[in-house]
């Protein structure tokens, strides 16, 4: 196996700092950046970067091309690597070595680009499949309820798996039913604010939500600075095995057991698994269900943390071919032809 050219790690260490400190990135991009980097080192074998040149990106982004990889994959490497040798042209030691017009050769054909940029059909959970869900989970021990409220959280905001582990009790105004994702606390997207109202979509989902904010209070005693939806804590069995023994106060670190527990929720009510994003999704079908004022989509788009109406429309939520011909071509009884 080729080991690797310190130099080449010299020089990456400098450009990731760049992507930190000069170009506000954040530890989860620049992770992303690293592996598409490596692509290219893996290819070239880590050779030296000053032995860039036109040859070898169209070399890397035809064996890019031939790989079992997603067509956004294969475009989000060639940018990222176009736009680390763009960087490195302009640094010491290799602006005599590579050439702009070279890293330009790191270019999909337009073709290529929509191919890999085209929106794709994505699976997601109706209402009634995500009630059902709900009603199936068990809600006996402290630990069932909260998996069990987290699952209705997800269904009423849609809020992103990152800010639902990071989230307090103090941000959830009862009187108003919100949600608020303040940035310097909350985990959001892009480290801005988001103020989410509970969707009006089912009041056994909101009463199963509401329920867990008032036993989280007045029976766990949690307070306003401790999570919203605790990790879960270990102890030992007789055993001396690891075991669940109830709550903590701290936050979880990652999302993984967030995402585990909505598939095992799906599972046991005999269902597809999805992720927690696909809320996302759900709730844009809703909305478009329910006959709704620009105004009022306007809002449900607000709700969701998105700036503007078109990244709800384009980006979550499609018709499903159904739909888009009862829409379009509806007969007299109101069923489509």
């Amino acid at each position: 196996m080729p080991t690797k050219r310190p130099a080449n790690e010299q020089v990456k260490h400098r450009y990731f700092h760049y992507l930190e400190h000069a170009d506000g990135k954040s530890v989860k991009t620049i992770s992303q950046v690293v592996t598409r980097i490596g692509r290219y080192e893996s290819f070239t074998k880590h050779e030296d970067f000053r032995a860039f040149d036109q040859k070898r990106a169209v070399e890397f982004k035809q064996h890019m091309q031939k790989t079992s990889l997603a067509p956004g994959t294969i475009h989000s490497t060639l940018k990222t690597v176009k736009r680390f040798f763009s960087w490195l042209a302009m640094q010491p030691g290799y602006k005599s070595r590579i050439r702009m017009n070279d890293v330009d050769y790191l270019n999909l054909s337009d073709k290529a680009v929509r191919a890999a940029t085209a929106a794709r059909d994505k699976p997601y959970p109706t209402l009634a499949m995500v009630e059902a869900a709900v009603r199936a989970m068990p809600h006996d021990t402290v630990i069932e309820k909260r998996n069990r409220a987290l699952m209705a959280f997800g269904a009423l905001t849609a809020i992103r798996a990152g800010a639902v582990i990071s989230l307090k009790g103090k941000h959830f105004d009862k009187g108003r039913m919100l949600v608020i994702q303040q940035p310097d606390e909350v985990e959001t997207k892009f480290s801005k604010r988001i103020d989410t109202f509970l969707m009006p979509i089912s009041d056994y989902i909101e009463g199963v939500f509401l329920d867990w904010v008032r036993y989280r209070e007045a029976e766990l005693l949690f307070g306003p600075s401790d999570p919203l939806f605790p990790r879960t804590q270990l102890g030992h069995d007789h055993n001396r095995q690891f075991t669940p023994i109830g709550l903590s106060r701290i936050h979880w670190k990652t999302a993984d057991s967030l995402r585990e527990i909505y598939e095992h929720a799906f599972e046991m009510a005999g269902l597809p698994t999805y992720t927690p994003h696909c809320f996302r999704d759900m709730l844009v079908s809703e909305m478009y269900k329910r006959n709704l004022t620009v105004a009022e989509v306007k809002a449900w788009s607000q709700n969701l943390g998105h700036e503007s109406v078109l990244t709800t429309l384009t980006s979550y939520g499609k018709l499903s071919l159904y739909e888009q011909g009862d829409l379009i071509r509806p007969t007299k009884d109101g069923k489509t032809r």
